[in-house]
């Protein structure tokens, strides 16, 4: 995979339905261009609609034969994660697992 296809993006601190149209938007777009690389280190609190986004974008990305990946997830995002019983749909997609 070419490094130059990657597209990044750094999730805020607070993902929610404020800021939804934003990552969409970027994701509908990033998705067409290469494979996709999330920064969660900042996230602090993340609505479950924002996890289905990404898993949506997540299958969207795979049928472009893209990568989607989510690096440096914080603790916040991982616990919403698992509380949600998301585990094995974010396995795949958090870098490293």
């Amino acid at each position: 995979m070419d490094a130059q296809n990657i597209q990044k993006f750094e999730l805020p601190s607070v993902v929610d339905v404020d800021v939804m149209d934003t990552l969409r938007e970027w994701l509908l777009d990033a998705i067409e261009h290469g494979s996709i690389k999330l920064d969660g280190s900042k996230v602090s609190r993340i609505a479950t609609n924002a996890l289905l986004l990404l898993v949506s974008a997540g299958k969207d990305a795979k049928e472009n034969q893209f990568s989607f990946q989510i690096a440096n997830p914080s603790e916040a995002l991982a616990e919403a994660i698992q509380r949600l019983g998301m585990g094995e749909i974010f396995a795949g997609i958090i870098e490293g697992n």
